[in-house]
């Protein structure tokens, strides 16, 4: 019997600093699932990092993952985010 074929996985590492909105999660989580057959895995980063860091690892058709980045880069932009723009630490209190 020959093995199944690897699921499509979204691996994600967030930069230790950044936070994730539960809701634009859920529908990342739900597009991967729903439009290309993928699940979402996520990891926290241990070092700076400018943005979270997208890898499709798994069986990605190259069609198929030609529009997947088209389709998640919009996604991970809602789903994470860092509050470095506030500059609390320049806050007086």
């Amino acid at each position: 019997m020959s093995e199944p074929p690897l699921q499509p996985v979204l691996l994600v590492i967030v930069p230790p600093d950044w936070e994730a909105d539960p809701a634009a999660l859920a529908e990342l989580r739900r597009c991967l699932a729903d439009e290309f057959g993928a699940r979402l895995s996520l990891r926290q980063g241990t070092v700076p990092m400018r943005e979270p860091l997208p890898l499709y690892c798994g069986v990605w058709p190259d069609s198929v993952r030609w529009h997947a980045r088209r389709e998640v880069r919009p996604r991970l932009a809602q789903a994470f985010f860092n509050l470095d723009w506030l500059n609390l630490d320049d806050a007086a209190v």
